[in-house]
């Protein structure tokens, strides 16, 4: 299907059905921001992965046309686990790199700080670390684009094949991705018109445009591995 064909589809699936997904999005964010209560930043960590797993379970079933209530909304908890190592690993592939970057510019302002009270150098720590930083920044913004779109499927295929590890749902996504990139980008490159309508509404268009958003999603991923309402499971 064309991109505008799987949006149309969306438009079509959620006709009626925003009443029950703005519930689902209100329960599972109070769910989320419950969590941090057992200690802010690793309860949210403990939870992000199962919370995504219920938002893609429940639209799923949206762009499936078998919504099932209660179920819908909180069948994804029951891949707690692997939802949290898969969460784990998405983060390692994030953070790793950034702290990297970070570790780099340190290092680059101490050389040039050196090189300064010796008399050697020209340029000054912060000057350098600026110009560092902009190219630095520049190549972590096309690694995090590349991963974001490598991992795309992850937590798609976590629902899916409940008998794969955490990190075969990366390694099939990786699979599942390769010659589609250019294909993802420009889904999701489609709904920047969208994200900049909810910051002009300070948020208010977010609930409209959520829902339509994740189930397009969903149906980009049926259609990646070839399942339709009438043949789905």
């Amino acid at each position: 299907m064309k991109i505008s064909e799987l949006k149309q589809k969306a438009k079509a699936d959620m006709k009626n059905g925003y009443g029950y997904a703005i519930l689902t999005m209100i329960l599972l964010n109070l769910t989320l921001f419950g969590s941090m209560t057992i200690g802010l930043l690793i309860g949210f960590i403990l939870v992000a992965g199962a919370v995504q797993c219920c938002y893609i379970t429940y639209f799923n079933d949206v762009a499936m046309n078998k919504r099932e209530g209660i179920d819908s909304t909180y069948r994804g908890f029951r891949q707690f686990a692997r939802a949290l190592v898969l969460y784990l690993w998405e983060l390692l592939f994030f953070v790793v790199p950034l702290l990297v970057v970070g570790i780099i510019l340190l290092i680059i302002g101490a050389a040039t700080g050196n090189a300064m009270a010796s008399g050697a150098g020209t340029v000054t720590p912060q000057s350098a670390m600026t110009i560092a930083g902009i190219i630095l920044g520049l190549i972590y913004l096309v690694y995090f684009i590349w991963v974001s779109l490598k991992l795309y499927f992850s937590f798609y295929i976590l629902n899916d094949e409940v008998d794969l590890s955490a990190l075969n749902c990366i390694k099939k996504s990786f699979a599942m991705t390769k010659k589609k990139m250019l294909r993802l980008f420009l889904f999701e490159l489609s709904f920047i018109g969208w994200w900049l309508l909810c910051l002009i509404t300070f948020g208010g268009m977010y609930l409209y445009v959520y829902p339509y958003y994740m189930t397009a999603k969903s149906n980009l991923y049926f259609d990646t591995v070839g399942k339709t309402p009438a043949t789905a499971e």
